[in-house]
């Protein structure tokens, strides 16, 4: 796959994606010892990629080995209820966090 050999010539460890990722790329991808994440919001992408030094690309022939993201120390997914979430920890220099709050109900979470 062109998409996929054009992204793993830079050597990265997670890609991250806005856009719906179809199995056969994230099959390539796993293969490559690469991790995928599908369909994150944008608001989350622009936070990613401060969190870790990256850029965003719109298209993979555009991809420079300078847009590959150096900041993120570890890479993992947890499950939380019935949710799966997403930690990029040991960041360097982050200037930002999330707060995760978890309840209940979605009611007695909006009344704090």
């Amino acid at each position: 796959m062109k998409l996929c050999a054009q992204i793993l010539k830079f050597k990265p460890d997670l890609v991250i994606t806005e856009n719906r990722l179809s199995d056969l790329p994230c099959h390539y991808l796993s293969k490559s010892g690469v991790s995928a994440v599908r369909i994150l919001r944008k608001t989350d992408n622009n936070r990613t990629t401060n969190a870790c030094k990256a850029v965003i690309v719109n298209r993979s022939d555009k991809l420079q080995e300078s847009h590959v993201g150096t900041g993120a120390g570890l890479f993992e997914v947890k499950k939380i209820g019935d949710d799966f979430f997403v930690y990029i920890v040991d960041c360097q220099d982050l200037k930002a966090c999330t707060v995760l709050l978890r309840g209940a109900s979605k009611d007695l979470l909006n009344q704090l």
